[in-house]
């Protein structure tokens, strides 16, 4: 990790830092997600490279602060730099603000988040499905999703199995 890289928010800000296998990363309070990502914008951290989630429901792996864990990666294009700023929410459903103003393309992620976590970005223009039918019901990448196949209805001309003809 750079010396610059988490340093450039104030120490009001950040709840804790650290590196994972060689990435940086800082942990700011949701309350603060816009004025942090201004900051490092200010600073140089001008592309949003990715912004996603993370449902710790049945991670026991560690204590987290709270369920949902968002992730914004961002990339200071004259030093390829990289810092991934987080935040962690809960509630049902979860609220952070939006940073689509900070950050154009967040628009697009943040309706994938929306759409794959149900957490609802304050703010946000246009907070509608992206990826699912406007009519589908839950978040599929919610660990609390439910899981399993669908029954799969055959008419009733495929109810008896037809075995091919030999020389096929």
């Amino acid at each position: 990790m750079s010396s610059r890289g988490p340093l450039l928010l104030a120490e009001n800000l950040i709840v804790e830092r650290g590196v994972s296998a060689g990435d940086a990363w800082v942990t700011v309070e949701p309350a603060n997600i816009k004025t942090a990502l201004q900051s490092l914008k200010d600073d140089g951290f001008r592309l949003l490279v990715f912004l996603t989630c993370v449902d710790h429901l049945v991670d026991t792996s560690r204590q987290w602060p709270a369920r949902y864990e968002l992730v914004y990666e961002l990339r200071d294009l004259d030093t390829k730099e990289q810092l991934r700023l987080r935040a962690f929410v809960d509630g049902d459903p979860p609220h952070i603000d939006s940073v689509h103003e900070l950050f154009p393309p967040a628009n697009w992620e943040e309706r994938e988040t929306y759409d794959m976590f149900g957490v609802v970005f304050n703010g946000h223009p246009d907070l509608t499905r992206i990826l699912m039918p406007d009519d589908w019901v839950g978040h599929p990448l919610r660990r609390d999703y439910p899981v399993g196949g669908e029954v799969v209805e055959f008419s009733e001309e495929h109810e008896t199995w037809l075995t091919p003809p030999p020389d096929a």
